[in-house]
């Protein structure tokens, strides 16, 4: 394994800390199965329920591996003052599948909420998608920003 550089390395564990992903992760995980049980009460003989079924569920699963990542990695890592090369580069790889569940979880997640609008008609469709696409576009730009960012501080 390649040695982490300790900038990121220290962001991670900054990260890992304030627990923001592990807190985001379970909110929308939860929220994601809600919508989803309650998409499960419409006629799911029709294509649009069990599409926005299967994206809801996607979301929770991917949230809840970001969640478990997150959390364990922080108990795991509570109260150790130093940390090896090695072990830094474990942590880095696993949180990386976190970090990568949790990304993914939010774009199937707005997907998900862009389709809700085709259970209730054409026009709520048209326009859950059109706002939908404008969410995705605006986070695309944000992290595209926040890469900059961080290329700028040497990360």
């Amino acid at each position: 394994m390649q040695p982490v550089d300790p900038l990121q390395m220290n962001n991670l564990l900054v990260e890992l800390q304030t627990g923001q992903v592990a807190f985001l992760s379970g909110l929308l995980a939860g929220f994601s199965l809600t919508v989803a049980a309650n998409v499960l009460q419409l006629d799911m003989s029709r294509k649009m329920p069990r599409i926005c079924f299967v994206l809801l569920m996607l979301s929770t699963l991917l949230f809840l591996i970001a969640l478990y990542i997150d959390v364990r990695l922080t108990i795991e890592l509570a109260g150790n003052k130093q940390i090896s090369d090695a072990v830094t580069a474990r942590v880095f790889q696993v949180r990386q599948i976190g970090t990568a569940s949790a990304t993914l979880a939010y774009v199937v997640f707005v997907v998900a909420v862009g389709s809700l609008g085709w259970l209730a008609g054409i026009i709520a469709g048209v326009c859950s998608t059109i706002l939908a696409g404008a969410a995705l576009a605006t986070l695309i730009y944000v992290w595209s920003q926040v890469g900059a960012i961080q290329t700028l501080l040497g990360g």
